[in-house]
């Protein structure tokens, strides 16, 4: 099953890498090697530091090998940012001007920011491009979309000088119609409730947009008194926090105060008004992206927008975008955020570089990193025969109620596991939304799991049957489906474990659902696995969650697949073609220990 290269590719016409993580968070690299997209990757995947910052070196050797090419043959090195900008921009906190422009024309490489030095020794004969970062999320969310001409919109926490765009862009032209400077926009709104509602650790916008639903917007009006905004969506914080800890902690007792509601220290039980409160930014969040889509819409007069940037991860507010019918059609890339930067700014080098000419890319299901590799000696003890076809065999295990690892294929890149480093189980079984929560993901009871679903049968399911083939858009569960609810709930223990419907387990409490339709022409395994299931249940869905423990980035490899299964209550881990039951062998307070050297970043 190893997809590198047989051949190495010594002398390419064209061997464009792509960086990201310039910002200081999520560093990642991407590899096209004469036009052909061929690795792509994620630092924490190889460093196991979720978030890691880091100059990429680790995932730059995998792209490498994975292309069958060397850094002496890459041609040229794009970032993901214009760092001097972005320097500039912390310095004065004033965006970019005709006279900083032009200081980064002139000014000298080693201006380029920290990652110029250690790419200038790995990539000595290369030629060394910085590309402005919106348009890097731009770039790698239209190249991989289904649409020849797109408006597109992009907002995102920073980048450089500014937090939101929109234009339009096809394969001959890009056209920037508007920007929002600064950095209090929508994303930082985002992030400071966030911190307020005592969710402190980098990236965890997804838990409160998971918390939402249990609660009301009550709260958005008082939240108001934190912006001003207007009918195109421009959104500004009256104070003005960065996109550090210090100075996000530092604005806290002013979100207290338009609430009246006291900051949640992490670990304090969640209130009703804390829910309410998620729900409250939830829906501010959702009401400025659609005006910025309508002003999209109007100025640019296009069916069709890619929606793209950190806050287009926001699944929740890209479905309600969806349904909105401001546009025909729309793409919410699954890598918009800045885990696929060095992809996108790959991308729009490529693209210039062709002159007009078209850029067609085969984003391979975004399964673009390494294979697992080979099987621990420790494992083979613990092989289970798997009597008859593999696919077969996993689906009965799945429909008695036991929770399966899945580590087979190459990687994902992003932050969602799309099969290929995956834990699947039975959403029909009672109670397994908290068995996977406290026992598997030791993660908050709330957090809602993703169905997959295969696509023929999506629409007998969910109200929206397009594509949502990497986990981007959510859907309401049919009403035929649904059970219903009380009027009132005793506690959130109660509300989440009510019997929703059938599939409870990825059904959540407002009965929508983050799906990934499955298709046999991206999803070979997965429309393999979900068919033979069917085939014993009659349900074309199973549960689908990434293949960690809180605080832990998605495993890689197959000794990091059979680690975290010793040290979870996971009943059986399939590794490449063999399926292994779990020993037994550690005990609570050793699985404890484990977890806790990923307790920082959770």
């Amino acid at each position: 099953m190893d997809h590198a290269s047989d051949q190495l590719i010594e002398h390419p016409a064209s061997a464009i890498i792509g960086i990201g993580g310039l910002l200081g968070h999520d560093a990642n690299a991407a590899l096209l090697v004469n036009g052909r997209l061929v690795a792509a990757a994620q630092e924490e995947r190889y460093s196991r530091r979720k978030h890691d910052g880091a100059f990429p070196r680790l995932a730059l050797a995998d792209c490498l090998q994975l292309g069958g090419t060397t850094a002496a043959a890459v041609t040229d090195v794009v970032f993901a940012e214009k760092p001097l900008q972005t320097l500039l921009f912390d310095l004065t906190g004033r965006p970019g001007n005709r006279l900083t422009r032009t200081l980064g024309r002139c000014l000298p490489e080693a201006w380029g920011g920290y990652y110029t030095r250690p790419a200038r020794e790995l990539f000595p004969r290369a030629r060394f491009h910085y590309a402005w970062h919106h348009l890097t999320h731009v770039a790698g969310a239209f190249h991989t979309s289904p649409f020849g001409r797109a408006a597109f919109l992009c907002v995102d926490g920073k980048g450089e000088d500014y937090s939101a765009s929109l234009g339009v862009i096809d394969q001959h032209g890009l056209r920037l119609l508007r920007e929002q400077r600064y950095e209090n926009g929508l994303g930082m709104l985002y992030t400071l409730v966030t911190y307020y509602l005592g969710f402190h650790s980098f990236g965890s916008e997804y838990k409160v947009m998971g918390l939402a639903p249990y609660g009301r917007p009550v709260y958005a009006d008082r939240l108001a008194r934190l912006f001003t905004t207007d009918g195109d969506g421009g959104l500004r914080l009256r104070a003005v926090p960065r996109f550090t800890d210090a100075s996000l902690v530092a604005a806290l007792p002013r979100v207290a105060e338009a609430t009246g509601v006291p900051v949640r220290t992490d670990g304090a039980a969640l209130t009703t008004e804390h829910i309410d409160i998620a729900a409250s930014l939830q829906q501010i969040f959702e009401d400025e992206v659609l005006k910025m889509a309508r002003r999209a819409q109007r100025e640019t007069g296009e069916e069709n927008l890619v929606f793209c940037g950190g806050c287009a991860q926001n699944c929740v507010s890209a479905g309600r975008l969806r349904d909105a019918g401001i546009f025909r059609r729309v793409f919410n890339s699954p890598v918009g955020g800045d885990m696929g930067s060095g992809l996108g700014a790959a991308l729009l080098l490529a693209r210039e570089q062709a002159d007009g000419a078209p850029l067609s890319v085969d984003a391979q299901g975004f399964y673009l990193g390494s294979e697992p590799g080979e099987i621990p000696a420790a494992a083979a003890a613990w092989r289970v025969p798997a009597e008859g076809d593999l696919f077969d065999f996993v689906a009965g295990q799945l429909s008695e109620g036991r929770i399966v690892a899945w580590v087979r294929g190459r990687m994902e890149l992003g932050a969602r596991a799309l099969g290929a480093r995956s834990i699947l189980a039975d959403a029909r079984q009672p109670g397994m939304q908290s068995r996977l929560n406290l026992a598997v993901k030791f993660r908050e009871s709330f957090r809602p799991f993703a169905p997959l679903v295969l696509a023929e049968d999506c629409a007998e399911w969910f109200d929206n049957s397009e594509p949502s083939d990497y986990m981007q858009y959510t859907a309401g569960l049919v009403a035929e489906r649904r059970t219903a609810q009380p009027a009132q709930f005793a506690s959130l223990r109660e509300r989440l474990d009510f019997p929703r419907s059938e599939i409870g387990s990825v059904i959540h409490v407002d009965y929508s659902a983050r799906l990934q339709t499955i298709r046999p022409e991206i999803h070979g395994d997965m429309h393999r696995l979900l068919t033979a299931f069917k085939r014993r249940t009659g349900i074309p869905i199973l549960i689908n969650t990434s293949y960690n423990v809180s605080g832990q980035p998605i495993v890689r490899t197959a000794a990091e697949g059979w680690e975290c299964f010793l040290n979870t209550d996971i009943d059986l881990l399939v590794l490449n073609d063999q399926v292994f039951r779990n020993p037994g062998v550690k005990t609570r307070e050793e699985k404890l220990t484990w977890l806790g050297q990923f307790a920082k970043s959770a």
